[in-house]
């Protein structure tokens, strides 16, 4: 393309410049956006590349329309393509201290104002003092975009199938927030088929207790095989720092491909989570890649709560999941799938046929207005209910995925729960977190697959911690010193042991230095210690399942005996708890989710 002195160009040729300066600077940005853990297939990355040339052509032709306003206007008037680039570069360098830089401050800071002010002018002194450089070389930008093009295609390739097949496959799915009792296995109301099929065919445990009730301190606790008190991490928002290694490293050692598609804000990789992984997809918006782009994360800022997606559809979660099947399936895998659909608010029953005659129910305040309505508990019961069913549709899409390609028979699949849900129970409607009564700590864990005998039935309590160490030997992985233990010879239908629980939870949100509680549940019974001296509890749950009379007055012999158990557990070891980061986006997406109380 031949550019005729800046002076003296048309309207026409000023857009046909800007086009492709846009075009170009949408290039570059996907170049420096994409990345090997996305996992993105060529059409995916088409997707996003598309996007990011979109957004920034966007720019570049209305900085063109400005500048046509400005020749009159002298020093600016004879730099028209210096002003195009000065804008992109002015709008992407602002950004960029806004989204890495000052991310936490208010729209309304001096500092990000002045800050914001500054960069913008600058990138603008820039495009404007280099005009008579820049000018005659627009045509070179079609090169650097075709360059960054390609080049951004094959920084973000994810790795190829794995070399080895010595092992079994391991696929973890993990339901957000959902108690045992409502499960078909379980002899639950919910129309869960394929978990039913799972447990015929597979084992089933009967009292399977979570380390804290929830999202992060949980998942964490099973993915290292180690409990909260150990890791430090109580409490959702919380950057993992150092951490005894999770069990894709350990797959990774094998040259075993790993992958994981979360689904819930608390499991973003900006904690810590993406690492080790080939593929960590934590992206939930519709267009893969899409919210990375500085631009979207612009529109976001303007009319997004929080400037981020909290969480995805399990559908989502499915279809980035058969992505990396699909691109893996010829060599061996471990792959964890997290859906979130169960948490609160449920929206797969039809809202307009809840009752909101009469009082409403005091919901959690996260919860959405027309869902506050809501005047039946009942109602609302069944719609959690519906949200098991469909995830449990989610779920079997993967199983049917595996048996179409014969996969499933060397697939050890393991299902689980973070945590469970208050339907009612102890005054607490529809949430989590905040206590460490079985609503919220009993979970499903059923496990189908070589080295499982097919209708077993484990009616010993353990942990989730010891999910891992159990993966690790029937995977054949390398193993490691944790507080878990594994449980193999119990899916072979061989005698059990009961095996004493420790959970904890901390009994106050986003204080400097909040309360940590623990409990200690053993199959007979539950004690709590409170933290900073806030007392001691003790629940009989052979004469009291529903945790509904506090014995510790009673029986302060008791009370002594699993307090000394429990100092036995922690083995001297002090809790040490890693504080949630206290930012204004964490705050904001916690809130949303319902972990952070007004």
């Amino acid at each position: 393309m031949k550019t005729a002195p800046a002076q003296d160009l048309s309207f026409v040729e000023l857009l046909n410049a800007a086009t492709w300066l846009g075009l170009s600077a949408g290039t570059v940005e996907f170049l420096v956006r994409t990345e090997p853990r996305l996992g993105l297939g060529f059409f995916d990355q088409l997707s996003f590349c598309s996007m990011a040339m979109g957004t920034n052509l966007g720019v570049a032709l209305l900085a063109a329309c400005v500048a046509s306003l400005t020749t009159k206007i002298p020093y600016l008037g004879k730099r028209k393509i210096g002003f195009i680039v000065g804008s992109l570069l002015g709008l992407h360098t602002a950004l960029y201290y806004r989204f890495a830089v000052v991310l936490n401050e208010s729209l309304r800071s001096p500092i990000l104002l002045i800050g914001l002010g500054a960069l913008f002018c600058m990138g603008m002194l820039v495009g404007v003092t280099f005009n008579k450089h820049i000018a005659p070389r627009v045509r070179w930008a079609g090169v650097v975009g075709l360059l960054c093009f390609w080049g951004g295609f094959v920084r973000g390739l994810p790795a190829g199938p794995s070399q080895t097949s010595d092992g079994p496959n391991v696929l973890l799915i993990t339901w957000d927030t959902t108690r045992p009792d409502r499960l078909q296995p379980y002899g639950g109301p919910a129309k869960t088929p394929v978990l039913q099929r799972l447990a015929d065919e597979g084992a089933r445990f009967e009292q399977a207790i979570a380390p804290a009730p929830l999202t992060e301190p949980s998942h964490l606790a099973l993915l290292t095989g180690n409990r909260t008190t150990t890791t430090g991490i109580l409490s959702n928002g919380t950057k993992l720092g150092e951490q005894p290694a999770m069990v894709q490293w350990s797959f990774q050692q094998m040259d075993v491909r790993t992958g994981a598609v979360v689904s819930g804000f608390p499991l973003h990789g900006r904690y810590g989570w993406s690492e080790g992984w080939d593929v960590y997809d934590d992206d939930f918006g519709d267009v893969p890649g899409m919210h990375r782009l500085t631009l979207i994360k612009l529109v976001d800022e303007i009319f997004l709560p929080a400037n981020t997606l909290r969480e995805r559809k399990g559908d989502s979660a499915v279809d980035r999941s058969l992505r990396f099947l699909k691109q893996h399936e010829r060599g061996r895998w471990f792959l964890w799938v997290h859906f979130f659909d169960p948490h609160a608010p449920y929206e797969v029953s039809d809202l307009a046929s809840a009752p909101t005659d009469g009082e409403p129910l005091e919901l959690p305040g996260y919860w959405p207005p027309p869902h506050k309505a809501i005047t039946s508990t009942d109602w609302l019961t069944q719609a959690y209910d519906d949200e098991l069913a469909y995830t449990d549709q989610l779920t079997g899409e993967l199983v049917s995925w595996l048996e179409v390609h014969e996969l499933l028979d060397n697939t050890l699949v393991v299902m689980t729960a973070d945590h469970g849900e208050s339907l009612t129970e102890h005054g607490v409607l529809f949430d989590h977190g905040d206590d460490l009564f079985d609503p919220s700590l009993r979970v499903p864990l059923i496990l189908r697959g070589p080295g499982v005998e097919p209708g077993t039935v484990v009616p010993c309590q353990l942990s989730t911690i010891d999910v891992i160490p159990t993966i690790r030997q029937l995977a054949v992985l390398p193993t490691y010193e944790s507080d878990g233990a594994p449980f193999t010879e119990w899916l072979q239908g061989t005698v059990c042991s009961d095996r004493p629980v420790l959970s904890s939870t901390i009994g106050a949100r986003f204080v400097e230095e909040p309360p940590v509680d623990l409990s200690l549940r053993t199959p007979e019974a539950k004690y709590i210690r409170m933290g900073q001296d806030r007392g001691e509890r003790l629940y009989d749950l052979m004469q009291d399942p529903d945790e509904s009379k506090d014995f510790a007055p009673e029986r302060p012999e008791d009370v002594d005996l699993l307090a000394e158990r429990m100092d036995s557990v922690l083995d001297g070891k002090e809790v040490i708890l890693k504080g949630p980061e206290m930012d204004a986006q964490t705050l904001e997406a916690l809130r949303a989710l319902g972990y952070v109380e007004d």
